[in-house]
This record gives structure tokens, C-alpha cells and sequence, in this order.
């Protein structure tokens, strides 16, 4: 499981740095953010 976030969230935080427009790279960062937090409480537990 963890794998498959960390290659999305990695995905993701490449596309936000491609983005040509600002919003569109807030909505990415948003969304690789969101993956994050869901990878982190899979850690804790």
C-alpha cells in the first residue's frame, strides 16, 4: 500500500511542477497533500 502512494504522491508533485497554470499546480499540491496525510496515518498505525 505504502508503495503505491509514495508513486503517486512522486507523480504528482512532478505534474505540480509542470503545471503551467498556478491553479492548476495548487490543485495538484492539494492532491499529492491529501496522499500524504493518508500515507502518513498508514505509518502510524
Amino acid at each position: 500500500m505504502g508503495k503505491k502512494i509514495e508513486k503517486k504522491y512522486a507523480e504528482l508533485m512532478h505534474q505540480a511542477q509542470q503545471a503551467i497554470g498556478r491553479k492548476e499546480a495548487v490543485r495538484l499540491l492539494h492532491k499529492a497533500a491529501k496522499l500524504k496525510n493518508k500515507f502518513d496515518s498508514y505509518e502510524m498505525m
